[in-house]
């Protein structure tokens, strides 16, 4: 029980919060979610939810909070040293679920910063950090040579987030994932100015498949 885990479990028990009202608002949209729902799906009464978050706007600037860690860990993870384009389709493949609810969630979150100045603060820094976070991984893989030195780093990263959100939209307007995928993949390489076939893309790159469908090895 959560109401039993108070002080030394705190930080687990806000986790477990966070991720059981993150299923229900997947499942239901923001609007239609309650805590009351949300202490059924954790077997525990409400206002033992009421101890770690005085509302549900708490829980959902929470919510960005975890999910913005979730994604920092995954960018951490990655090797800069890499194919540009391969980096950012395993961010993709991560990140990008098929699931329509969760990019809806997204997306009703966002149009909440319009009336919400906390989930407005929130919405700012986690777009800053997205934005601030590959402009500066861009700037290394230019001095590496692996993208064209001529092309500004934070337009760059600008470009690749406005992207990733229009795929967000694609998917929840129905355009199947693979599809999707594809058209991310293509549009990176043209980014990046990287060439299908060419020896930018190295035969023996692990995404040599993703970035050459048409190729043999």
């Amino acid at each position: 029980m959560l109401s039993r885990m108070l002080p030394e479990y705190r930080e687990e028990a806000k986790k477990r919060i966070v991720e059981a009202g993150l299923e229900v608002m997947y499942e239901k949209g923001y609007c239609s979610t309650t805590m009351e729902e949300i202490a059924r799906r954790l077997n525990v009464s409400k206002p033992a939810l009421y101890r770690y978050f005085k509302n549900k706007d708490e829980l959902v600037i929470e919510s960005a909070n975890y999910l913005q860690t979730q994604y920092r860990e995954i960018k951490t993870t990655r090797n800069p040293d890499i194919c540009p384009v391969g980096e950012w389709i395993g961010i993709f493949d991560q990140l990008m679920s098929p699931d329509k609810k969760i990019h809806a969630l997204y997306f009703e979150i966002l149009g909440m910063t319009v009336h919400k100045p906390e989930v407005q603060k929130k919405s700012v820094e986690g777009m800053k950090n997205g934005i601030d976070q590959p402009a500066h991984e861009i700037a290394e893989q230019q001095q590496k040579g692996l993208i064209p030195a001529d092309a500004d780093p934070r337009t760059l990263a600008a470009a690749i987030v406005s992207l990733f959100n229009g795929m967000r939209v694609l998917i929840l307007l129905g355009v199947a994932w693979e599809e999707v995928r594809s058209r991310w993949i293509e549009i990176l390489q043209n980014l990046f100015e990287i060439k299908k076939g060419q020896a930018e893309c190295p035969k023996n790159c692990k995404r040599f498949r993703d970035c050459n469908p048409s190729q043999k090895i």
